[in-house]
């Protein structure tokens, strides 16, 4: 191969990988999928004032609505409200809660817990959702005690 061809290729590799990092949201995926998404575990150094978050990207999306559920270990699910209070769901997604969270910039903070939680058995497993376009996206973690 000659100079001039390798230097072409070169040229053009450059160029490719430019465009994946410096425009790699255009190309990235949301966060949450309509198959589920392990998200990472939320690790908690202190369960008196628990403050649980989780923020997503949402890429092209637009959350239409937002749902959170939690399971304790050994208990059902519960769905969080709007007004971040929690009851028993019986898994059918059609009955999940509107949270009311909504998209800043291309990304959704999704406010969990901001209690005591000394009194809950861990882990405790969080699913988020959100509704876009007609398909129901979601992802899971896990909130852990630090020791």
């Amino acid at each position: 191969m000659q100079t001039r061809e390798r230097m072409g290729i070169f040229r053009i590799s450059c160029y490719a990988m430019f465009l994946i990092v410096m425009g790699g949201s255009a190309f990235a995926a949301p966060d949450l999928t309509v198959a589920g998404a392990q998200l990472p575990p939320v690790i908690l150094t202190d369960v008196t004032a628990a403050i649980v978050e989780k923020q997503v990207a949402l890429e092209a999306d637009v959350a239409e609505v937002t749902h959170v559920v939690v399971q304790m270990a050994g208990s059902q699910p519960l769905m969080r409200d709007r007004q971040g209070m929690f009851q028993p769901w019986n898994e059918n997604s059609v009955n999940l809660a509107d949270n009311g969270f909504s998209g800043v910039k291309g990304r959704l903070l999704f406010k969990v817990f901001n209690q005591d939680l000394s009194a809950q058995n861990f882990p405790i497993r969080v699913t988020v959702y959100y509704r876009a376009g007609g398909e129901l996206k979601f992802g899971y973690f896990d909130v852990m005690r630090a020791n």
